[in-house]
């Protein structure tokens, strides 16, 4: 695991009482009916594409056929052209079958703002993944491995794995998390880009990578990670690349960062994925829902990479790119898990009482999970990782009306636990409304068994 800065300004966090409420609600409240994915768009997909004849369009084709689903293009990398008519059909999965030099960081922000803004909350309006691959006939084989339909028990399921030796070890996992210092086209000290495009995968596992620049596919900005500007970026040749080289061993999904992350982005990954047998976009839409609710509510857009314009360089910063450079490299819709590997870290329960006119969500911590927990995204300009605790909780449908200030109680033990940030982010999805809530503390104070979270909101007609 790592970190691609090492000179960030600290500041000591403000703690404030636990059971305080917490300002007004936050904006994008918005009605059920403008929320995206509609509500007949749930296990909808739409295929974006540029792709031309010879360049794997016959495998899309297949793709769409078997899934149903309706194809988009767009020229070049315009994707942001698909807007209006993505937003008529509003899916849930959104595949985006494109060439590998079509995708860089500057490309995924378009994706990551198309993706946040087809409707008026602040958080994602579909799960979307990338089919890429290096020629054809690798497109091809990527589509059939993604279209099984058959779901793995798992076995052998270890923690990490090492990305070392001649790699032939790795033919017998369904599922591969590894860590390490990365370039695009190797883990250092580990294996390289071409050394795992001689292997052959035959379970056809899904790798989830914690390793920086790992998911580059064509263009990358890595010559200027320890640098205060942004430098030309670099074309990495397609058979060097460990993605593509990912995709012709034979993986059938790859989660990985253009960018330099931390191991610890890849772990939250790799927990939830554990612990709900859900579908890879599910996966990868946790990890950007997590970056959306952190965002502030006047947030205008990510910063786009132009050589010779001034990074962005507070921890904050820092984290969020990497964060939000993770991508998927498969069909968002695909479950590769028979069922969840792991007891609930947290379990949520959420009331509606009609005589108070209230709305309760709480929350209890069951176990620890550093995936889940560990939170990479601190308060800034702190330099320092503390812990948080994320749920997203459906509203009842009897509770019909805007929601208040808040009411946030954390206790353990019968005893209040102070907590040094709260977040509130409105959401529509498929018809239905969710709250995204998140709460922060230093170590030690929310992450043990029995801790409660308690939100109350008032219902206002």
């Amino acid at each position: 695991m790592r970190s691609t800065c090492s000179f960030l300004l600290a500041l000591a966090l403000v703690v404030f009482p636990a059971s305080r409420a917490w300002g007004k609600p936050e904006p994008g409240w918005i009605s059920l009916k403008k929320g995206r994915p509609r509500a007949k768009g749930i296990g909808g997909v739409v295929v974006l594409t540029n792709l031309s004849a010879g360049q794997g369009r016959k495998a899309v084709l297949t793709f769409a056929k078997q899934r149903t689903a309706r194809i988009l293009r767009f020229k070049k990398r315009d994707v942001a052209s698909t807007a209006r008519e993505l937003a008529r059909i509003g899916p849930e999965y959104v595949v985006v079958a494109v060439t590998p030099t079509t995708v860089d960081i500057n490309f995924h922000f378009e994706m990551l703002e198309l993706c946040r803004n087809l409707d008026g909350d602040p958080m994602p309006d579909f799960l979307f993944g990338y089919l890429c691959a290096r020629d054809k006939d690798d497109m091809q084989a990527l589509v059939d491995r993604v279209l099984k339909t058959t779901r793995k028990h798992a076995q052998p399921v270890p923690d990490v794995v090492a990305l070392s030796g001649t790699g032939e070890h790795l033919a017998k996992y369904d599922f591969i998390l590894h860590f390490g210092h990365g370039q695009p086209w190797r883990v250092d000290k580990g294996l390289t880009g071409e050394q795992i495009g001689k292997l052959q995968l035959p379970r056809n596992p899904v790798v989830f990578s914690g390793a920086c620049f790992n998911g580059v596919l064509s263009r990358s900005y890595h010559p200027c990670a320890y640098q205060l500007i942004y430098l030309k970026p670099r074309l990495i040749a397609p058979e060097k690349l460990m993605t593509l080289n990912w995709v012709h061993a034979g993986v059938s999904g790859y989660l990985a960062a253009l960018e330099g992350d931390r191991g610890e982005m890849a772990m939250a990954e790799w927990d939830y994925f554990r612990e709900r047998a859900c579908s890879l976009g599910e996966v990868i839409g946790y990890q950007y829902r997590l970056a959306f609710t952190s965002l502030p509510t006047d947030f205008k857009g990510f910063p786009r990479y132009v050589p010779g314009k001034r990074k962005l360089m507070s921890f904050y910063n820092v984290m969020l790119r990497g964060m939000v450079s993770r991508i998927l490299l498969s069909d968002p819709a695909y479950r590769p898990l028979s069922a969840p590997l792991d007891e609930p870290a947290t379990v949520v329960a959420t009331r509606y009482d009609p005589t108070s006119k209230t709305l309760e969500v709480k929350l209890e911590v069951k176990r620890w999970s550093q995936g889940q927990m560990l939170n990479y995204l601190p308060k800034p300009p702190s330099d320092r990782f503390d812990r948080r605790l994320y749920v997203r909780a459906a509203v009842p449908a009897a509770a019909v009306g805007r929601l208040g200030e808040p009411l946030i109680r954390v206790m353990h033990e019968n005893k209040a636990v102070e907590i040094t940030r709260h977040h509130l982010r409105h959401e529509v999805w498929g018809g239905s409304r969710y709250l995204n809530l998140q709460i922060e503390a230093p170590p030690g104070r929310i992450g043990k068994p029995g801790v409660t979270v308690t939100w109350t909101f008032p219902v206002k007609r």
